[in-house]
């Protein structure tokens, strides 16, 4: 007769540690079964914990998911809109979400400017850009404000603003809504560089002031250039006295004559100079010849003599009298041609001339006294 398997020992311990399996709370349950053998509740036994595992095991899938879900999420709040979630072939609640979740980053990729793309813009500006709010000071930098102010970008996190543009804090700068003006930017090594400076304050959708926004450009080459534009019309302006003293001299020649030589074209400009300066000496030094030697002027028209008309005129109101020299053929021509009223005015064909002629005058009217010369 075969023997009962129930009666074998290595059942009874397989029953034991099938017992010892299940949690303690259900132990009494099985164990209560009437009429249950020990074979019965080791397989009772292993049912229920297959059955716990098979639970826990779907209950770890599903947090997996979910994580994988949260690992999306804090990918879109940091503007990743690459990163997926992976759907599986269940069409459940998750499985939803994820779709959700990959649809929404497939338009912010289309629609928002990416957190890389605008840090890249932000550091590639050649202005210097600083945020900073009241109470913790300097949020960001980009390379440009490194650069200009010489502190590497760990140094200037969380200082105030005042290091850099010395006189401002953030809250000065929210308080007053914002800046705008020249001032300096100090640098690490104590050198200071000029900026134009503005300042904005930041405020989030809902209206809540959120920082201060600085920007700042170097003005150092543009205050150079300026420099030297200055520079330059100082000079050109001392040139341009320098060549209109050097157009128009007076050459006292004794006590009561003035030589002028006109060298050049006249034009009306040139000649209401040479007219202005004229009178003053002839007011300065009580002259009482003047002698106009137009030898190097090239040309002779109908302007030039209108000016030399009017010249002579203002001298002779003054009591002077004037001399034309350095006549040539062709200017004589053209004088004629064109009608001028030299009447009273002596020309000779050379300054030579001209000065002899004004000397031998001289001369004569003092051996006349002065009671002989003219008023």
């Amino acid at each position: 007769m075969a023997a009962d398997p129930r009666d074998d020992p290595r059942v009874a311990e397989l029953c034991e540690l099938a017992m010892s399996l299940v949690p303690a709370g259900g132990r009494g349950e099985l164990a209560a079964v009437p009429g249950a053998d020990a074979l019965d509740v080791a397989l009772s036994a292993l049912r229920s914990l297959a059955a716990e595992r098979s639970g826990a095991r779907a209950l770890d899938d599903r947090c997996e998911r979910l994580e994988g879900l949260l690992e999306v999420i804090v990918a879109l709040v940091g503007f990743d809109y690459a990163k997926k979630a992976p759907i599986s072939d269940r069409n459940d609640l998750i499985d939803g979400m994820a779709a959700g979740l990959n649809m929404l980053g497939e338009e912010l990729a289309c629609s928002t400017v990416s957190k890389t793309y605008v840090t890249s813009i932000i550091e590639s500006m050649i202005d210097v850009l600083i945020v900073a709010d009241r109470d913790r000071g300097i949020r960001s930098v980009n390379q440009a404000a490194c650069d200009l102010s010489g502190y590497p970008r760990d140094e200037l996190m969380d200082r105030p603003i005042g290091l850099v543009f010395p006189g401002l804090s953030a809250g000065a700068l929210i308080d007053a809504g914002g800046a705008r003006d020249e001032r300096v930017c100090l640098r690490k090594d104590g050198r200071t560089v000029p900026v134009s400076f503005l300042a904005s304050v930041m405020r989030t959708d809902g209206g809540q002031i959120h920082g201060i926004v600085c920007v700042a450009r170097d003005l150092s080459e543009s205050k150079r250039a300026e420099e030297e534009r200055w520079r330059l019309r100082e000079a050109v302006h001392r040139q341009a006295i320098l060549v209109e003293e050097l157009s128009t001299p007076i050459i006292p020649i004794a006590d009561e004559i003035l030589v002028i030589p006109l060298v050049g074209t006249l034009d009306e400009q040139r000649l209401s100079r040479m007219t202005e300066a004229l009178l003053q000496a002839l007011s300065a030094r009580g002259a009482s010849v003047v002698i106009l030697d137009i030898t190097g002027v090239r040309t002779m028209d109908q302007q030039a003599v209108y000016g030399l008309t009017r010249s002579v005129g203002a001298a002779r109101l003054l009591g002077a009298q004037v001399l034309l020299s350095g006549i040539r053929p062709d200017v004589a021509r053209a004088l004629v041609e064109i009608g001028a009223e030299l009447d009273g005015v002596a020309t000779f064909g050379s300054l030579q001339g001209g000065i002899v002629h004004a000397l031998r005058g001289v001369a004569r009217r003092g051996q006349l006294g002065p009671a002989a010369r003219p008023a």
